[in-house]
């Protein structure tokens, strides 16, 4: 699923919940610029999804459609079967990668992240025996994950460890360098195939190169469609 369509989907979502949400606010509930908001919330309305009414002289109100109703229900169905898929793709990539560690005979291994796909990949180290030493995060939201407690970045070197098991779609190529600057041997490194993650130029091995359901994207887009807004 594309980031514009899951972005559609959300702006419905937030009409039906909040018809007199102003188009500066929405921008910030669907992750998006002010610019392409108001292109989605026009191209939404040309397609007879949202009808846009003056209720005052500077403020509007967005009124979802019984087409948009439809449209916001297939999209939610899609993006659940998206989403599906690609879990299902990460816990079948995580036994593999996983499996293969375990053969080495290094075990110990760093949790990175705190959300959905590092709760399966929780389980996944737990079930392939391996030990988890620690759970990091580059900036932290919570104080515990899974009874585990959150640390920084910095302190991957000072945990003994075997390898660092990237599990955040908030981790891009920025994080990853500040670890390597760490001294973090390459080689230690498990990636998701996850697109935030992609283009690292890492070897195969790394788990860099699986190709991944974009559903990923729609968790945490921060890629501008304003052109396909604006041509749809």
């Amino acid at each position: 699923m594309k980031a514009s369509t899951y972005r559609d989907m959300h702006l419905l979502d937030e009409l039906t919940q909040q018809p007199h949400i102003t188009q500066r606010e929405l921008s910030k509930r669907i992750g998006a610029a002010l610019g392409l908001t108001n292109l989605m919330l026009r191209r939404l309305a040309k397609k007879g999804y949202i009808k846009i009414v003056n209720v005052q002289k500077s403020r509007l109100r967005h009124l979802i459609t019984p087409q948009g109703v439809l449209e916001k229900t297939r999209l939610a169905h899609e993006y659940i079967q998206h989403s599906l898929q690609f879990y299902q793709q990460i816990r079948t990539f995580l036994q593999v990668q996983l499996a293969q560690a375990a053969k080495t005979g290094q075990r110990r291994v760093i949790l990175w992240g705190t959300g959905e796909l590092a709760e399966i990949a929780f389980l996944s180290i737990h079930e392939m025996g391996l030990e988890l030493v620690g759970v990091i995060e580059d900036t932290p939201e919570h104080d515990r994950f899974l009874g585990y407690p959150v640390q920084g970045l910095q302190l991957v070197s000072k945990l003994e460890h075997d390898w660092v098991l990237v599990a955040s779609l908030r981790c891009g190529v920025g994080q990853i360098q500040q670890v390597l600057n760490a001294g973090e041997p390459l080689a230690q490194l498990i990636l998701l195939p996850i697109p935030t993650l992609q283009g690292l130029g890492l070897e195969e091995g790394s788990g860099s190169q699986t190709d991944a359901d974009p559903a990923a994207v729609a968790v945490g887009a921060a890629t501008s469609d304003s052109a396909e807004a604006a041509s749809s």
